[in-house]
């Protein structure tokens, strides 16, 4: 009997044995490849393997259902994660055109609730190679992706919170980040992954990574209704972040209003830029984030030698800061003093370059209005 075949026998509760010692050879690296003895297999054999596998999966689940592995470690040790493991190996192997329905049946099981949410924390390993089959099953492109990518998002999600290193976790977070497009924002059923994707905000971790800073600008992008809800997260954050971390926070602003386009470019500049605009006016210096709003504003005024970023300032300021030069109130009159002489001049560059000239020079005239005003106030 050929190789092949006498580990397509092996797959069955009758051969459990059999079968786990092949697996086994497979992980001791002995003469004896799982992957490259699948993917010898004729289409005909690897469906019934698939079908014997889900048929074993079956009988395992039945005699000792998930809550209980714990307790029956020992009767049956290591049976859980075998076709989990060869599950995967068969995902790499499949090709085109070909008929998967036993593999898929077994994928569904191992990826459900029944099991993956009820493993005990002893089944780390089989956890893993779960995980790593909806990661699979996603990057394939396989009948009913979206529910593998969704599971294999949501618990890297979840693991790269609870991790004491979490880097390659968070950057296997940002493989899988095509997976949000396919998710439906205003679902309830994915209010549990939003709550997570905000609280990436309110980990230093997430937000110095250079993958997860890249997760982060991409969350602007996902729905335009959700760039109001990260703002705020942020905003009741501020008051907590070291001034280093803020200068991630800046930058991750800044990479999101330039990949911005349309709605999202209108939402990002008028609900979070000018919004931080404002507060970098209104509030007092007393407050514990005022230094913070000003260090993110003052950001956009450093990037002032891109064309964009100069458009943006002036549209962003003209409702807003020349009235304030002029407010009643002195302390909102010196924090508008501050951005506009930081931020001078602020001109539109689509104008006529008269025009433009016309209009800094006015600005210079209240800027030496503004400063022989306080010169005097001293």
């Amino acid at each position: 009997m050929s190789k092949r075949q006498t580990f397509l026998e092996a797959a069955c509760k009758e051969n459990v044995e059999d079968f786990l010692r092949f697996i086994q050879l497979h992980d001791k690296t002995e003469p004896f490849d799982v992957e490259e003895v699948v993917h010898e297999m004729p289409r005909e054999q690897r469906e019934a393997l698939w079908r014997r596998l889900a048929s074993l999966l079956q009988d395992v689940l039945l005699k000792l259902p998930p809550e209980r592995w714990d307790e029956g470690r020992e009767e049956e040790e290591g049976m859980q994660e075998e076709p989990a493991a060869d599950s995967v190996v068969s995902v790499k192997v499949l090709q085109d055109g070909e008929t998967y329905s036993g593999l898929l049946e077994i994928a569904q099981r191992l990826q459900g609730e029944y099991v993956l949410v009820s493993l005990p924390v002893s089944e780390a390993p089989l956890q893993n190679h779960i995980h790593a089959l909806c990661e699979a099953w996603w990057k394939k492109g396989l009948q009913e992706r979206e529910q593998f990518g969704r599971t294999a998002f949501f618990v890297s999600l979840q693991k790269s919170f609870i991790l004491k290193k979490p880097g390659a976790e968070i950057q296997r977070v940002w493989r899988l980040h095509d997976v949000l497009l396919s998710l439906d924002y205003t679902s309830e059923e994915n209010k549990q992954i939003i709550d997570l994707l905000l609280q990436c905000f309110h980990h230093p971790t997430h937000i110095r990574n250079d993958d997860g800073k890249r997760f982060l600008v991409f969350l602007f992008s996902w729905n335009v209704n959700f760039i109001w809800v990260i703002h705020g997260t942020i905003k009741n954050q501020l008051e907590f972040y070291s001034k280093a971390l803020t200068t991630h926070i800046m930058e991750i602003y800044f990479r999101a209003w330039k990949k911005a386009s349309g709605e999202f470019l209108e939402k990002i500049e008028s609900l979070c830029i000018q919004d931080f605009m404002q507060s970098a006016i209104f509030l007092q210096r007393a407050s514990p984030v005022h230094s913070k709003v000003r260090q993110i504003v003052s950001y956009f005024h450093t990037r002032k030698d891109c064309r964009s970023t100069d458009k943006m300032l002036f549209n962003l300021y003209r409702p807003i800061l020349w009235k304030a030069l002029n407010a009643p109130n002195f302390e909102v009159r010196a924090n508008a003093t501050l951005l506009f002489t930081e931020a001078f001049p602020v001109h539109d560059p689509d104008q006529s370059n008269e025009k433009i000239d016309e209009n800094i020079q006015k600005q210079v005239e209240n800027l030496v209005f503004v400063s022989h005003f306080f010169s005097q106030k001293a």
